[in-house]
């Protein structure tokens, strides 16, 4: 039922939430709009305020440039009168951080600096002429003020601590007869301009960049010029983590969920009066164009969309409400008039399951078929295997057994006990074999273990009467010098060679030395283990396509089941290995087997 009601619901409600989408992209649109009004005026005021604070170093400049200085000014001894009620004034000006005149050939002939807030001391002369700002106010003409970039003050190329930002004026100056003698060079503090550029505006972040996108101040990090001190992300990408503020026009854009406001600051080739009695305006020479820039982050906008989105949140809640009820009214009636019908459904439904579980237990009962037709073949395996294998050992033993009652001689005995000892730990482990085959029935893994294979070959030969004694006339030949060791299951090697030895000895040629020979190699970056015998051998012309299918014999005239080869075939390819057979008749046989890796 609720499915139903939940169907129905959402048919009805989509429409309401498009049209509530629809009005929330609305007032978010207009909302960020005013936002960004407000974003443009207050990144305005920060503009003008700088200027304004600029404006004030170049009209101080301005003054200083414009005084009448004596001829042969010497500020120091012959015009030190001259010059101090100007020092009175300066010391009261407390945006003052240097003042300088510079020769003309750009060495220092007055220098004072502010020592604290309130006091100005002659400093020492320093020869200037390396400076970019020097070499740049010896090319000004009369009636321009080179304005300087904001940087962190240094005394002897080394950058002073604490760090004190400041940005410098340069003036041409001249004597009564309008000669000129030099430089004005005036350094103003900044750290209280830049901190007010940083104080924050309604919690937006406010950053000062230069011409080459380098934050010079921002609200964002503590320390003024960042990259003077030697933090190279101190750029745009660094702490801004946008691209997007350029120099070519002012702008305001979106990025993010960021909004960002971005003003130039250009006075290169301003001109300004100051007052001037004159009247003639005065030009701004500098390298620096400046960008203010305003940023709004996303959970400003976010807290100024709250009330929108709350209000429209109220309006849906009650709409889901009132349409869930409805729909849950409707949908219960008609649940009820199906429920008739459903009851003879279920009917209908119970006699089709009672058909599909008989099915189901049709398929159970034919797995269990399948399953015990597997077993009975591995029960018939296991017992030729019990009686092929023990068959060997046994009549082994029992020839020894039988040599030992009849010999009478010692040394013959000596020789005749140690091999029935072989013989019984060849019976013994074949029982350890037995159970390992066991456990792969019942556990239906194979076990697969490192297999020494000389080892296992000597073993299996204690169980043949023809190779355990010394002068039965059939030899075991090994040439495993390339390998001798393979992970495998031992019980079905064992089993493997087993049959190849007894196949060799049954079908050996009468009147010839016989042997079987195995010789182990690498193919093809895999392991191959060659089988040859001497014996009478098979016509594969005829027997080909039989060699290793159940029940097929090959020599009528010789005892056997026709399950060996089958065996081997079998055993070998569980363990994902290919025997191939090469046969000529009175000649022998030889088998390949390739062991995948």
């Amino acid at each position: 039922m609720w499915k139903r009601v939940l169907k129905m619901f959402i048919g009805l409600y989509l429409p309401l939430l498009a049209l509530t989408l629809f009005l929330y992209y609305s007032q978010k649109v207009k909302l960020i709009e005013t936002i960004m009004e407000r974003q443009i005026r207050a990144n305005t005021m920060k503009k003008v305020s700088f200027e304004e604070e600029c404006h004030s170093f170049l009209r101080n400049t301005h003054y200083w440039a414009n005084l009448k200085y004596p001829k042969n000014f010497d500020p120091l001894i012959a015009h030190s009168s001259f010059l101090r009620s100007y020092l009175e004034l300066i010391e009261d000006i407390t945006f003052y951080d240097q003042f300088r005149f510079i020769d003309l050939e750009g060495k220092e002939f007055f220098r004072a600096e502010r020592i604290g807030n309130d006091s100005i001391i002659i400093s020492p002369l320093q020869n200037k002429n390396y400076h970019p700002y020097v070499k740049a106010g010896l090319q000004l003409k009369k009636d321009q003020i080179y304005l300087s970039q904001i940087s962190l003050n240094k005394e002897n190329g080394e950058i002073e601590k604490p760090h004190k930002p400041v940005i410098r004026t340069v003036a041409p100056i001249f004597d009564n007869e309008q000669n000129q003698i030099g430089l004005v060079v005036i350094n103003f503090k900044m750290k209280k301009i830049l901190d007010q550029i940083k104080y924050k505006v309604e919690d937006k972040n406010v950053y000062l960049l230069d011409e080459d996108f380098r934050v010079i101040s921002a609200s964002t990090i503590e320390d003024d010029l960042p990259y003077e001190s030697g933090n190279k992300k101190s750029t745009r990408d660094g702490i801004l983590y946008t691209k997007a503020i350029t120099q070519n026009q002012d702008s305001t854009f979106i990025e993010n969920g960021h909004i960002w406001s971005q003003q130039s600051i250009n006075l290169n080739g301003a001109r300004f009066t100051f007052g001037s009695i004159s009247n003639v305006p005065t030009e701004i020479v500098t390298p620096s164009n400046w960008i203010m820039a305003l940023e709004i982050p996303p959970r400003l906008v976010t807290a100024e969309l709250q009330p929108v989105f709350e209000s429209l949140l109220t309006f849906n809640i009650i709409s889901i409400i009132s349409l869930l009820t409805l729909c849950y009214i409707f949908q219960k009636k008609k649940l009820e008039k199906e429920l008739f019908y459903r009851k003879l459904e279920s009917k209908n439904i119970l006699l089709t399951r009672n058909k599909v579980k008989l099915e189901e237990n049709n398929v159970i009962v034919n797995e269990m078929n399948n399953s015990l037709e597997i077993r009975n073949k591995q029960l018939s395996d296991f017992n030729y295997l019990i009686s092929h294998n023990l068959r060997s050992p046994v009549t082994s033993m029992s020839v020894i057994v039988e040599m030992i009652q009849k010999e009478k001689k010692p040394e013959i005995l000596h020789q005749l006990l140690p091999k029935l000892g072989q013989v019984a730990h060849s019976i013994t482990q074949l029982t350890e074999d037995i159970n390992d085959y066991v456990a792969i029935l019942d556990n239906k893994e194979i076990k697969i273990i490192d297999i020494d294979i000389l080892e296992l070959i000597h073993e299996v030969k204690h169980e043949f009467t023809e190779t355990l004694l010394d002068n039965s006339g059939f030899e075991v030949r090994l040439n495993l010098e390339v390998w001798d060791h393979i992970s495998y299951s031992r019980f079905y090697f064992k089993s493997i060679v087993h049959n190849f030895i007894s196949n060799a000895i049954k079908y050996k040629r009468e009147n010839v030395d016989s042997y079987i020979e195995f010789e182990s190699t690498i193919e093809n970056n895999q392991q191959v283990l060659y089988v040859r015998d001497n014996g009478i051998g098979l016509d594969l012309d005829r027997h080909g396509e039989n060699v290793f299918k159940l029940y097929k014999r090959f020599h009528r005239n010789i005892s056997g089941k026709g399950m060996g080869l089958f065996l081997i075939k079998s055993q070998l390819e569980a363990l994902n290995a290919i025997i191939t057979i090469d046969s000529k008749v009175g000649i022998g046989t030889t088998f390949k087997i390739i062991f995948k890796k």
